[in-house]
């Protein structure tokens, strides 16, 4: 994703730092068509064909609940990047995926930046998943496999890990119907809308600005203050996860993304 170039000239002008914001606005700017996810069908189609690495990142908890992809591996999300020899090589493929694109979403940049070439996120997750009438296995899925870890940038790995290891409960997401709680109470965060500006003018949730995931960082003048409350959203929630990352790695203190996206407010049948 504009990857090592834009990196390598964000971070020689001085040792031991990154300059994320150049980082993560070369990213999303750059972000191709379909943002590094992949569907459901697709996934379904290329587990029979030519399977790619499965890393399932929720917590132990949710897949014993509710079963796993058959064939994946599970790191949940905090884990993943301190487990880097259990991945396989930078240029073969992995598909992350979690419960709804949220925390997949992140893990899928994560590894993009440090070097992994073809990671996507199952857009959707594993709600998508079942929605699409497939099936998950019930138990736990195999241990993975220890070999050698890749060579990464050990700034970018530290400050990556920094950010995924210490996400909290709810991992910067929020439901639907708390935001509408939120909102009918008339608490006031700053929405952004970083869908297309075709499907915002579609419909969007009341008070929202649109300002598309691939020029959310290209004028720095638009954002809210650094210390206001943001609610990101985008569909499904792979893009407001995105979103939600770059800010909080650049400095944004509270910042959450709306679980699920706009699909999962108007399955909860609000405006």
């Amino acid at each position: 994703g504009g990857g090592l170039g834009a990196w390598k000239a964000a971070s020689l002008p001085v040792a031991g730092w990154i300059n994320w914001t150049q980082v993560w606005t070369d990213f999303l700017t750059n972000l191709p068509a379909g943002f590094y996810t992949i569907s459901a069908a697709d996934l379904n189609t290329a587990l029979v064909e030519n399977p790619p690495f499965l890393l399932d990142v929720r917590e132990a908890a949710e897949i014993e609940a509710s079963g796993f992809i058959a064939g994946a591996v599970a790191i949940p999300v905090r884990e993943v990047l301190a487990n880097l020899d259990k991945l396989p090589a930078q240029d073969q493929p992995i598909v992350v995926y979690c419960g709804s694109g949220h925390r997949g979403a992140m893990v899928m940049a994560a590894l993009r930046f440090l070097g992994w070439t073809d990671v996507r996120n199952l857009g959707g997750g594993t709600g998508a998943w079942l929605k699409a009438e497939y099936t998950l296995e019930a138990g736990v899925p195999a241990a993975p496999a220890a070999g050698t870890a890749p060579e990464v940038d050990p700034i970018a790995l530290r400050d990556l890990n920094n950010f995924l290891a210490n996400l909290p409960e709810g991992f910067y997401s929020v439901k639907a119907t708390d935001l509408n709680t939120e909102l009918v109470g008339g608490a006031t965060p700053t929405m952004i809308d970083v869908r297309s500006a075709e499907d915002f003018a579609a419909g969007y949730i009341e008070g929202a600005v649109n300002m598309p995931i691939t020029t959310l960082l290209t004028d720095p003048t638009l954002l809210p203050a650094k210390d206001a409350p943001v609610v990101i959203y985008c569909a499904s929630g792979h893009r407001g996860a995105l979103g939600l990352m770059a800010l909080r790695m650049m400095g944004w203190t509270d910042v959450l993304n709306l679980a699920g996206g706009t699909g999962a407010w108007t399955a909860a049948e609000l405006p």
